[in-house]
């Protein structure tokens, strides 16, 4: 049989919310939105755990290069995260953009947690040094695209062309004939062509018929 014990600690329920903010944690009041939550009847907030800088924080699309921090909140009355986050939103002047309130059983959440795990292992942790060396050293536009690219590039085959002349225009050969060549005539010549009129009979001498 239930006690009275029983039936106060199934009357008093809590909820959980997670609260995330972009932002360190020194950035955020948090004595202002441990006021704003007093509406719910807060129970609990913790101090905050801010995320390392992320190129694309989860929950947060249209940040980047930001880091988020995270209040885990217990409240004694439900509301829904949407409705808490535009309160929460309006009270403390901050953009809706930065703020976000959800349910730790939130399949998103659930998806983050195990993203969490996966970050350890050695895969993510290779994955991490190349971002890290392009954001060390980024890529430049201008060295692969504009103006100062294609003169660049310009200049690079017209260097190549100087020291590689392939295209430039041969000189015509200046041999003179020698005097074989001038004696041989044509190698099809079958003797002297045919003779106008009436040629002198000394004229056809050699002429075969």
């Amino acid at each position: 049989m239930s006690t009275f014990k029983d039936y106060l600690t199934e009357a008093v329920k809590s909820y959980d919310y997670k609260i995330k903010i972009a932002g360190a944690s020194k950035d955020i009041d948090k004595n202002a939105l441990e006021t704003a939550l007093q509406k719910f009847d807060l129970a609990s907030m913790s101090a905050g755990k801010t995320t390392p800088i992320m190129t694309l924080p989860l929950d947060f699309p249209a940040l980047s290069n930001e880091s988020v921090t995270i209040f885990d909140v217990t409240t004694n009355y439900p509301e829904s995260p949407r409705v808490m986050q535009e309160y929460l939103s309006d009270l403390l002047r901050i953009p809706m953009s930065h703020m976000v309130v959800r349910k730790p059983g939130e399949p998103t959440e659930e998806y983050q947690d195990e993203m969490q795990v996966a970050k350890k292992s050695e895969f993510a942790n290779k994955l991490a040094s190349v971002e890290t060396k392009f954001q060390e050293h980024p890529v430049k536009g201008e060295e692969h695209y504009g103006d100062k690219h294609n003169m660049g590039l310009l200049k690079e085959l017209l260097k190549d062309r100087e020291t590689n002349p392939v295209d430039a225009p041969k000189e015509k050969s200046n041999i003179m004939p020698n005097e074989d060549d001038k004696t041989a005539g044509s190698p099809i010549s079958t003797g002297p062509g045919p003779v106008k009129g009436n040629p002198h009979p000394t004229a056809l001498q050699g002429f075969k018929q």
